[in-house]
């Protein structure tokens, strides 16, 4: 069997795909059910200075924290149904959801990110019940080559035992959220989702909307004797009451595309109350009115045999508002150097070197990052 990539096995995870036969452990198989395992741990040394600040350096989790999926699947009455619950364990001991009483004594937090249902038959479509990954920006942060390693924000979000990677210097948190989806059948390389998402929190000010929102996703795959890759068109809408009702809204647009070892990627975003980092998240000024926002990651990867190499460049940014004045409310710059060395099919060294420039404050903050993922 041929073995995927750890940027493959990365994303898989964090799409909830991790039982995908390329990595998952079969533990049970009986009366027609299956039951996988699969799971992922990592652990970065990085060190980091802004400027007019001192250089800082801990050992932390990357873009991804460590994660243990299990998969239950069979098949009935002609449907494919599958029930996947996952946990996300961290390393940080740092971390603000722990009580005083334990934070000392170096214990670190478990996010129970993916817990959903699906059926579907191939000429019907799947259907999703539960919590995962949102659908806009998903692609973006799946074909991140810093997904298995660190980024930007090395040192920064240590207490939610993630880094950045391109988040907030190219595109918006997916995150995990409830959902109701449907996704049709393939045809010709193209597909469609369609999803009712769970009303979010908007800066701060707990769950805001509305009712639902939505979330929606066209996309194309393609591949030949040479070249292999896909496209996609994504939108976002969310109505919210801050201090005046909104209607938040928002577009995506990318492709991947792979030429034998040379790997290419560019996405995009742009909208009205949708922030730049979170989503939702900065949206709005202290007036409630919609600030607009976009950005973009470029990115290029080369494989050598075992080791694969990468630069990526990307810019968030959001405009303040008519009533705050000219300008930008946030926009942030991030390139990142990164190499990836294959030690095993399962076992990948990373090391990569980040800069981040916020253009508001005019200041920069350089990262370093050695460290190791395991996939299981």
């Amino acid at each position: 069997m041929k073995h995927a990539s750890p940027l493959t096995l990365a994303a898989l995870a964090v799409a909830g795909l991790a039982s995908a036969p390329a990595m998952a452990l079969e533990v049970y198989n009986n009366k027609g059910w299956t039951l996988d395992i699969s799971g992922s741990v990592n652990a970065f040394y990085t060190t980091s200075k802004t400027e007019q600040s001192s250089r800082s350096s801990q050992i932390e989790n990357g873009l991804l924290p460590g994660y243990f999926n299990i998969t239950a699947a069979t098949q009935q009455r002609g449907w494919d149904i599958k029930g996947v619950i996952g946990i996300w364990p961290g390393l940080d001991s740092d971390s603000p959801a722990l009580s005083s009483a334990t934070a000392g004594v170096g214990k670190s937090t478990v996010d129970a990110r993916t817990n959903y249902l699906s059926f579907g038959k191939p000429n019907v479509g799947t259907f999703k019940f539960g919590r995962d990954v949102g659908l806009f920006q998903s692609n973006a942060i799946l074909n991140d080559m810093t997904l298995i390693g660190v980024g930007g924000g090395g040192g920064q979000a240590r207490n939610i035992n993630t880094t950045l990677g391109g988040i907030g210097a190219g595109y918006i948190y997916a995150e995990f959220q409830p959902q109701i989806t449907y996704t049709t059948p393939k045809f010709n390389g193209f597909s469609a989702t369609i999803g009712a998402y769970d009303n979010k929190d908007v800066n701060g000010a707990g769950k805001t909307g509305r009712n639902v929102g939505y979330q929606g996703q066209a996309l194309y795959e393609f591949k030949n004797n040479t070249l292999s890759g896909k496209a996609w068109l994504g939108f976002v809408n969310q109505k919210f009451n801050l201090i005046r009702s909104n209607n938040a809204t928002g577009f995506e647009f990318g492709a991947k595309m792979d030429i034998g070892n040379l790997g290419l990627m560019a996405e995009g975003f742009t909208g009205k109350g949708i922030g730049d980092t979170i989503l939702f998240s900065g949206g709005t000024d202290a007036l409630g009115q919609n600030r607009r926002s976009d950005g973009y990651l470029l990115q290029a990867t080369y494989k050598f045999d075992d080791l694969k190499v990468g630069l990526s460049h990307g810019e968030s940014r959001t405009k303040r508002t008519g009533s705050e004045g000219s300008g930008y409310a946030n926009r942030v710059v991030g390139t990142t150097l990164g190499g990836y060395y294959s030690l095993t099919d399962n076992l990948t060294l990373v090391g990569e070197v980040n800069r981040r420039t916020n253009k508001v404050t005019n200041r920069d903050t350089d990262g370093v990052s050695l460290g190791a993922i395991l996939f299981f």
